[in-house]
């Protein structure tokens, strides 16, 4: 898991039946200071986050 702040959102035109209604964010990893990283990743939005906010991103067996 890592920590990141919403920076935008992402449009699909065509999606997983088990992802409708749900929001892509993009999501640009924070280090231990809060200040962002090189690093960033699209993700689904499970809490309705939105920009700025920051968020805890799950990955691997976590995220299921």
């Amino acid at each position: 898991m890592q920590i990141g702040r919403v920076i935008g959102t992402v449009v699909s035109t065509a999606k997983e039946p088990a992802l409708e209604g749900r929001a892509f964010l993009v999501v640009r990893f924070l280090d231990l200071d809060a200040r962002e990283t090189a690093g960033y990743v699209v993700a689904v939005d499970a809490v309705n986050a939105g920009v700025g906010d920051v968020v805890l991103v799950a990955t691997g067996s976590s995220a299921r």
